[in-house]
C-alpha cells in the first residue's frame, strides 16, 4: 500500500499465522482493510490449511500475501516464515481470530514514536464475544517463569488505558522494531506454540 501523508512512512509488516481457520478471515483481513494507516502489508501464513482458506484469501483479499507452508510450522514457524518475506521496519503479529480497531496501526505506531528506546509494544485485546472484558493489556512473568495476562478476564473499566511498561506482549497483537528482531533473533521454533 502507499503512503498517505508525511506521518505514514513507516511501513508496517502484520503477519497473521493461520491454519483452517477460514471462518475467522473477514474479521481480521476486513478490519485491517479499514485500517486509517495505510502504510502496511498484511503477510497470511497459512500453516497447510484444508478448509479453503488459501483460495478464499486469494478471491476476497487479494492485497494480502499469502504464504503458503507446506506443513503445520506452528505458530513460532509460521511467524518466523513471515518475517522472512516481511519488508516491513515494524513487525506486528496477529492472531487470525482477532478484529481490530480502524485506528489500531496508527495506534501502534504513535506509541513507537513516543518511546523511541522501545523494543515492542502490546495491545490492549478485549474477548472477541465479550468487548467489555480483558484478554489482556501485556504480559508479565509469575515467580515461577510461567508469563500472565495482564487484567485477564475483568472487565474493562479504563483501568488500562494510560501507556505503561509491562513486561511483554501477547503473541496475539504484538508489535516489534525490525531492528530489535535484527539483534535479538525472532521466534525460537522449539516453542512451536507457547511457552
Amino acid at each position: 500500500m502507499v503512503a498517505t501523508s508525511e506521518s505514514d512512512r513507516t511501513l508496517v509488516s502484520v503477519i497473521i499465522p493461520h491454519f483452517n481457520g477460514k471462518q475467522h478471515l473477514d474479521d481480521c483481513l476486513g478490519s485491517l482493510q479499514r485500517q486509517t494507516y495505510r502504510n502496511h502489508e498484511v503477510i497470511l501464513v497459512d500453516n497447510g490449511s484444508t478448509d479453503g482458506s488459501q483460495t478464499y484469501t486469494r478471491s476476497h483479499y487479494p492485497d494480502v500475501r499469502l504464504l503458503q507452508l507446506n506443513e503445520n510450522a506452528g505458530f513460532t514457524g509460521a511467524c518466523n516464515a513471515g518475517y522472512e518475506v516481511s519488508a516491513g521496519d515494524l513487525v506486528v503479529l496477529l492472531n487470525n481470530d482477532t478484529e481490530v480497531d480502524e485506528n489500531w496501526l496508527a495506534e501502534l505506531v504513535d506509541a513507537f514514536k513516543r518511546a523511541p528506546e522501545a523494543a515492542s509494544v502490546a495491545s490492549k485485546m478485549l474477548l472477541f464475544h465479550e468487548r467489555d472484558r480483558f484478554h489482556t493489556a501485556g504480559d508479565y512473568y509469575r515467580l515461577n517463569g510461567i508469563p500472565g495476562n495482564r487484567g485477564v478476564w475483568q472487565k474493562d473499566a479504563g483501568q488500562y488505558d494510560e501507556e505503561a511498561l509491562v513486561f511483554g506482549a501477547c503473541g496475539g497483537a504484538a508489535a516489534y522494531r525490525k531492528n530489535f528482531i535484527e539483534e535479538t533473533g525472532f521466534m525460537d521454533d522449539e516453542f512451536y506454540f507457547s511457552c
